[in-house]
């Protein structure tokens, strides 16, 4: 069993580890390939926006994919479970969730993203979908979930405008870069139904830079 382990770990090695996550080199090659993108690759950079982009910074908090799945497939007695250790008594304005359209708790996959954002002040939710509304459906079942933890939330789900993608696999690269634009955009105190939307730069070079970051802070790991 030992000798199965090291064989796996050895065709496909850890790049990067950053705090509660593991990068795989397969993972860093869905960056460099073109490919769909797996959780492990969104939360990491949910986990990086929360650490590093906006550590300083009340107003926005950024929730794993891991959770948002278990959110939206649990029982509702059990949401706070995982909600409560990370936004409890917290005040955040908005709370940014990553959502995929695997509607099995306990399976790995899915074939779409797109990023739903709680807004306290404005008591909606709002939905970010890079194919028209081919989320909705998964939008809407974890906005009846949600309703019952935050309980202030006036409508089910509020689109708002959204680049949309071009090709079949690059739902991930929108839903990352249509977080962090939304949450730059009302750390300035500027009202998010108002959002400009994402850069077609940022998306056409978002793979490029995820790469490079990923093995900037690999090798600060090093380092340290």
């Amino acid at each position: 069993m030992s000798n199965n382990r090291t064989s796996l770990k050895e065709k496909d090695p850890v790049v990067l580890s950053y705090e509660n996550f593991l990068l795989h080199e397969s993972d860093v090659r869905l960056l460099i390939d073109d490919q769909w993108l797996n959780d492990s690759v969104i939360g990491f950079y949910m986990e990086y926006l929360n650490t590093e982009v906006f550590k300083n910074n009340s107003k926005v908090y950024f929730i794993s994919p891991e959770i948002v799945q278990c959110i939206k497939e649990c029982n509702v007695d059990d949401i706070a479970v995982f909600l409560d250790p990370l936004v409890k008594d917290k005040n955040y304005s908005y709370i940014f969730f990553p959502l995929n359209d695997q509607e099995q708790l306990q399976t790995v996959g899915g074939t779409h993203w797109s990023l739903v954002v709680y807004g306290a002040q404005d008591k909606r939710l709002f939905h970010m979908d890079s194919i028209f509304d081919s989320n909705e459906k998964q939008a809407r079942k974890l906005a009846l979930k949600l309703k019952f933890y935050f309980k202030d939330i006036v409508d089910i789900i509020t689109p708002l405008a959204t680049r949309q993608q071009h090709n079949s696999y690059d739902c991930g690269i929108h839903l990352i870069c249509n977080a962090e634009n939304v949450a730059q955009y009302v750390c300035a105190n500027l009202d998010i139904r108002e959002v400009d939307p994402v850069d077609v730069d940022d998306l056409q070079n978002k793979r490029t830079s995820l790469v490079d970051l990923i093995y900037k802070l690999a090798k600060r790991n090093e380092i340290i």
